[in-house]
């Protein structure tokens, strides 16, 4: 047994199963760990197995004497026991059952050798079930299946009284929380009609396998529903799926276990690819009864009395000490940067502007580097292997935003000589205005980015290198904080640089050699893509829930607006000599990312197609968001998957150090020096420093304390704390540059209107998370508008302060 004795018990103590008996599983199989958990009462068959109020249920069934078994069976909270939790006087046998948000419903089965068309919700009152009667189902359905998502219950099987030649196929739903609700009809089950289907719920889409026809014989095909949508038909298994129960695992597989005939192999299925696999072996065949999912990559089995639980785990990958060292060597030669220009900082000049000695291809490749996040980093190439090319459209509307930045906001920046951008505000607006918008600039850089952009990308670090995420946390904080706090933007700009290098070669590595490890027919391969619309760049439909090409381009749109309350633009655009180097930087920046983008989504492509061929090298434990690593990790040669692992270091090091080095300028621009009229220089400099001590000692903690959250948690907060912070900021800033009459008083209406609308948007409707900033944006702008117009400003001079008064450019512009 090489599996060791302390991943098995990890595992049990992960799983709540209280005492168990560790189980090795065969020595070729990595990918699973099981335990046996406590023994039923009995040896119940046809059970309606799953969760209510957070406990494992069974109940019904049959009993080993063949007697219907009328009690209901809860385990444990500590995972030690059965415990007898009372009595379902009308329990039958093989109900289907489905988990919902009000407890386990079942419905139909036998009950005194007749198919019932009763429905019941199960759930616990003290330790003590409760049986609440359901509509009945409109017809007898045999052999049905049931899943839940929500409050809906969605129940397929074969009609019990079908004439021959009759469409036999029972599709319903029912939603248990609507007053008088009763069972709906829904689109026609495109297949066979169909009993006991292994039947399962992945991503919000319904998944249907095989089972029996109506002669008794076995069935193979494979359908997906989508509420609201319609039925998609998948490539068939290769074997009969009679008797299997279905349970999802991970972001992207189904696990199939059981069958007529006792089975130990875990096949699965995997919902990107397509591709059916056996990805891996159950300690002894099991005949099973009943298979629930929870967690994201846990399961429990029911065989006859005995329960299993398991759990999918990473497997070791090719990543070695080479690979560590050239990470090591990455994080040495960040240090000696900051080590060396520590001595050039002789003032907040430099400390915050570079001394203005920064040349426009640096700072371009800075603007990038900063952008270029490890989580985006991951998630292209994770959508469009996922999905397709849609989020790719970001790139082509920024590229057609372009203008705005160069002929608008780079003039504004460089002529005006703002110390910030919320200098900007106070000269248009007031002070308030100001420091409103310090204050929610630096509470987006360190609640929506700080934290986040650490912590994502040391979870797939930790998966494919074996760098547990506290140490890549703390690696990339503690070498982050303090070449920053020593080199300032200086620091920033040529680490960046750097930075940006690593990134654009360990992407080209991986897809060259992606692209050699390649098997396929093009010319198939290109029909396959095609024909799943995996290259689709712009949906045209309009639906709010999908990236469609009215929301991308609102939402780049208002975007674009936000960038000149960025003070990571600014400080870039005014590192630079003059204003036409300022240019060329912004241009620079685009004209990296979007080939990189293009590079990144072709990856993600190409590793569809890698995987297709090869489903058996894919890991449920491991989230879509981390293909990328695991493929470097998996196939690279050694030392360049430690290139790819100092990538996403860099990624992830570059965003964090532009928001310390940022927040610590608003902090010592728009506070200090405006609210202490004694400030001076050197205090000035002293806190610069002092405050990139603490904002990196706050991301730092920050990211290890959300370490031990769901990561859900994380991704929830960052969009929202973005669509809060940018929508006003791109609102005040659009109100100020674009219009004459915006006011104070009006803008600061309109930002709190738009902070309304984008917590109403988040949590009050079921929209895209892009339309949430689109929605408050433009909520700010109508608002404030209109506002300003009821209570305007009293006349003040606008010579540069909107487009239409922009001073004219002179040869030199020292932002002192």
């Amino acid at each position: 047994m090489n599996r060791s004795l302390g991943m098995l018990l990890l595992a049990a103590a992960t799983l709540g199963t209280g005492p168990v008996t560790a189980i090795a599983a065969p020595e070729d199989d990595g990918k699973f760990v099981v335990v046996e958990g406590a023994i039923l009462p009995d040896a119940l068959s046809g059970a309606a197995l799953g969760h209510a109020s957070g406990r494992l249920m069974a109940a019904g069934g049959l009993s080993a004497d063949g007697e219907q078994n009328r009690r209901v069976y809860v385990l444990s909270a500590d995972g030690s026991a059965w415990v007898d939790a009372g009595a379902w006087d009308s329990a039958g046998t093989e109900p289907a059952a489905a988990e919902t948000s009000r407890g386990l419903v079942c419905v139909g089965g036998q009950l005194d050798g007749t198919t019932t068309q009763r429905a019941v919700l199960l759930n616990l009152l003290d330790e003590a079930v409760t049986v609440e009667t359901l509509p009945d189902l409109p017809v007898a359905v045999e052999g049905a299946r049931a899943v839940g998502i929500g409050n809906i219950v969605y129940l397929l099987g074969r009609r019990a009284d079908a004439a021959e030649g009759q469409d036999a196929s029972v599709f319903l739903s029912l939603d248990v929380t609507a007053a008088g609700a009763e069972w709906q009809p829904l689109p026609p089950f495109p297949g066979p009609a169909r009993a006991r289907p292994a039947m399962t719920v992945l991503l919000g889409h319904i998944h249907v396998f095989g089972g029996e026809d109506g002669t008794g014989g076995a069935l193979r095909d494979a359908y997906r529903y989508t509420p609201g949508r319609s039925w998609t038909s998948l490539d068939d298994a290769e074997e009969d799926l009679v008797g299997r129960w279905a349970v999802p695992c991970g972001s992207s597989h189904i696990l199939l276990m059981g069958g007529a005939e006792p089975s130990a192999e875990i096949l699965a299925y995997h919902a990107i690819t397509d591709a059916w696999v056996v990805l891996g072996r159950l300690p002894r065949p099991v005949h099973a009864t009943g298979a629930v999912g929870y967690g994201s990559t846990k399961f429990a089995l029911v065989d006859g009395a005995s329960l299993l639980f398991a759990e999918a785990v990473l497997t070791r990958t090719k990543y070695g000490w080479l690979d560590h060292g050239v990470v090591v060597v990455y994080a040495v030669a960040m240090l000696m940067i900051g080590g060396v220009l520590a001595r050039r900082e002789r003032g907040t000049k430099d400390y915050f502007r570079g001394g203005q000695r920064i040349p426009w291809w640096a700072s371009g490749l800075s603007l990038f580097a900063t952008g270029a996040s490890a989580i985006s980093l991951m998630a292209m190439p994770g959508k469009s292997y996922a999905e397709d090319w849609a989020y790719f459209s970001i790139s082509i509307y920024s590229a057609l935003m372009l203008p705005i930045v160069i002929f608008v906001f780079v003039p504004i920046a460089r002529r005006l000589k703002v110390s910030t951008s919320n200098d900007y505000l106070e000269r248009r607006f007031n002070l308030p205005i100001r420091l409103f918008g310090g204050v929610i600039f630096s509470l987006n850089q360190m609640l929506a980015r700080m934290a986040s952009v650490m912590l994502l990308p040391s979870i797939a670090i930790s998966a494919v290198a074996g760098i547990p995420m506290e140490t890549s946390i703390l690696i990339m904080g503690v070498i982050t904080t303090v070449y920053v706090t020593l080199g300032g933007l200086e620091a920033v700009v040529w680490t960046d640089v750097i930075q940006a290098l690593v990134m654009l070669l360990s992407v080209l590595a991986c897809i060259v050699w992606a692209l050699m490890s390649l098997h396929a027919d093009w010319g198939a391969a290109w029909q396959l893509l095609a024909e799943r619309s995996k290259l689709r760049i712009f949906d045209t439909r309009f639906d709010l829930l999908q990236p469609t090409i009215y929301l991308m381009s609102a939402n780049i749109l208002v975007t674009t607006l936000a960038v000149i309350g960025d003070q990571n633009f600014i400080q870039r655009v005014q590192c630079t000599r003059d204003e036409r180097q300022a240019r060329k930087a912004v241009i620079t920046q685009m004209s990296v990312a979007v080939p990189l983008n293009f590079v990144l989504f072709s990856l993600g492509t190409v590793l569809f197609l890698f995987y297709r061929e090869r489903p058996e090298m894919l890991n449920p434990a491991m989230k879509t968001d981390g293909i990328y690593p695991l493929f470097a990790a998996q196939m690279l040669p050694p030392g360049i998957a430690g290139l790819v692992v100092a990538s996403l270091l860099a990624a992830t090091m570059s965003t964090l150090s532009s928001a310390v080095n940022s927040v610590a300028n608003v902090g010592v621009e728009d506070f200090y020096r405006r609210l202490f009229k004694r400030s001076t220089e050197q205090g000035a400099m002293v806190l610069g420093r002092m405050l990139s001590i603490l904002l990196g000692i706050f991301g730092t903690g920050a990211a290890l304390l959300l370490a031990r959250t769901p990561l859900t948690s994380i991704w929830d907060l960052a969009v929202l704390v973005t669509g809060i912070v940018a929508s006003p900021i791109a609102g005040i800033f659009t109100l100020g540059i674009f219009t004459r009459r915006a006011s104070s008083t009006g803008v600061l209406i309109g930002s709190i209107a738009a902070i309304a609308t984008a917590i109403y948007a988040k949590y009050g409707m079921n929209v895209h998370p892009f339309f949430n900033l689109v929605a408050g944006v433009t909520m700010c702008l109508v608002v404030g508008y209109i506002a300003s117009l009821l209570f305007p400003s009293k006349p003040r001079d606008m010579a540069g302060l909107t487009v239409y008064t922009l001073t004219p450019r002179g040869d030199d512009y020292d932002i002192s």
